[in-house]
């Protein structure tokens, strides 16, 4: 008997769901290798005698638990991402973001620059006002 995963309609939104699952299993590993360093305790951090070869990390009950963690929390997410409400959320998303009118380069780009030189103005105006009333409060002791 095999194990399988079913998906619901998995023909459909399919890039929504790679990037969310993928997003949320590498939230998913930075939760494991952080449950892992906070496993240093003296039981935990003590090697079993094997060695994992490619990455040379010792196995230790603090590695198996955070190993064990993060197994589990990718499965769960993989059945996640299936279910029905979820799913549709996502398959929603990626059909509302393919009707979006994206801009071109160009306009993209004077955008950009209309933000940096407005950024611009507003730290000179900003650090002339302080300038200003640093120079004007100096002379008083509160």
């Amino acid at each position: 008997m095999a194990f399988k995963i079913i998906s619901y309609k998995p023909e459909q939104g399919r890039y929504t769901r790679g990037t969310a699952f993928g997003l949320l299993v590498a939230l998913a590993y930075y939760g494991a290798v952080t449950l892992y360093h906070f496993l240093s305790w003296n039981w935990a951090s003590s090697s079993l005698g094997y060695t994992i070869p490619v990455v040379q990390v010792p196995v230790s009950p603090g590695f198996l638990i955070a190993s064990a963690v993060f197994l589990g929390a990718a499965v769960c997410l993989r059945y996640a991402i299936n279910h029905v409400k979820l799913a549709e959320l996502l398959i929603d998303t990626e059909g509302e973001l393919r009707r979006v009118t994206w801009p071109s380069w160009p306009e993209t780009w004077n955008s950009s620059l209309v933000v940096i030189a407005t950024v611009v103005a507003m730290l000179l105006l900003l650090a002339g006002a302080d300038l200003v009333l640093a120079r004007f409060f100096e002379g008083f002791v509160f």
